[in-house]
């Protein structure tokens, strides 16, 4: 009787030793699996469509389309934004000088769409129900929701967008397609900006407007997780006083790689893209304070750890950075 008593005494204990060490398991199980679902990496990407269309005499459009994504491992969408830079110079008027340089977003109501508009809503409204609309799809998801004619066709998005997106798609579709793993979590925020200038290399033979991107992810605490920039030029020749530049599109600094050629006046001897890397790269980790912060009066950077790898102008980005993050 006392042997079977101690058999029965140690079989529960074994049993309650049993049950802590599944409890133990199960609650160390859950807190892993949440610390990697709250920390589950997003791939950012972002990309630029930029035209020069609508030229006449003394009259044209410079265009460009920005879209930025947060992307999830299956190559879906967990966040979008889009804007667009569109400037009219009319050399009638202040020899093309444009007053007014917001993008469509900023413009708001100002961009003035909403009495042509068959929903009644203006740019910045139809972008923001894009963006929501997006969110969840491929972007041959996004793409099969637009028809041959770059219209809408999807009926969820027609609902709150019927805006013309043949460049918005084709924006969208290249920045998942360039979307890397940066730093970036599914829960950080993701912002745009894009910002526009006439430039101080514009002459009697080039009327020229610059333009400068700037997508970034951000934490709670208000820093960078990732950083992706670009500027690009749109160099309009004048002969006589009218404009003499063909209609099409134009590359980014950083699509123009080489190209851009400017390693040779370099003093790091870098080309504008691997300085624009070089960037991208120091600005992860800052607070906006720190990134407006490290740029002199003249505009270049100033902090040590940048200058290793980037000695151009950054002013224009910078500014851009905080516009993004001021959204």
């Amino acid at each position: 009787m006392l042997k079977m008593k101690k058999l029965l005494i140690s079989a529960l204990a074994l049993a309650m030793v049993f049950s802590f060490a599944a409890c133990g398991s199960s609650d160390d199980g859950g807190d892993n699996a949440g610390g990697d679902a709250n920390a589950a990496g997003a791939k950012t990407g972002y990309a630029v469509v930029s035209s020069i269309a609508d030229v006449e005499d003394e009259t044209l459009t410079i265009d460009s389309v920005v879209a930025a994504v947060l992307v999830d491992a299956d190559g879906k969408i967990v966040s979008l934004k889009v804007d667009e830079m569109q400037i009219k110079p009319d050399l009638g008027t202040d020899d093309g000088s444009v007053a007014d340089l917001r993008s469509k977003l900023e413009k708001k109501e100002d961009y003035n769409m909403k009495g042509a508009s068959p929903i009644e809503k203006e740019w910045y409204e139809q972008i923001a129900a894009l963006e929501e609309w997006a969110v969840g799809k491929s972007a041959d998801e996004v793409a099969a929701g637009i028809g041959e004619d770059g219209y809408p066709t999807d009926e969820d998005l027609t609902a709150g967008c019927t805006i013309f997106l043949n460049d918005i798609v084709t924006a969208i579709t290249n920045a998942v397609n360039n979307a890397q793993d940066l730093g970036a979590s599914a829960d950080d925020t993701l912002k745009l900006a894009v910002t526009a200038e006439k430039s101080y290399q514009s002459s009697d033979e080039n009327l020229q407007y610059d333009a400068a991107y700037a997508a970034v992810t951000v934490d709670a605490e208000g820093k960078i997780t990732s950083c992706l920039i670009d500027a690009s030029q749109a160099k309009c020749a004048l002969d006589g006083g009218k404009f003499k530049v063909e209609a099409g599109s134009y590359m980014t600094k950083k699509e123009l790689k080489e190209d851009y050629n400017m390693k040779g006046a370099s003093p790091i001897e870098k080309e504008w893209y691997e300085q624009a890397a070089a960037y991208e790269k120091w600005a992860v980790g800052k607070t906006v304070d720190e990134i407006t912060g490290a740029v002199d009066g003249d505009g270049y950077p100033t902090d040590e750890e940048l200058l290793a790898g980037c000695t151009i102008v950054i002013s224009a980005i910078a500014a851009t950075i905080e516009a993004a993050m001021a959204k």
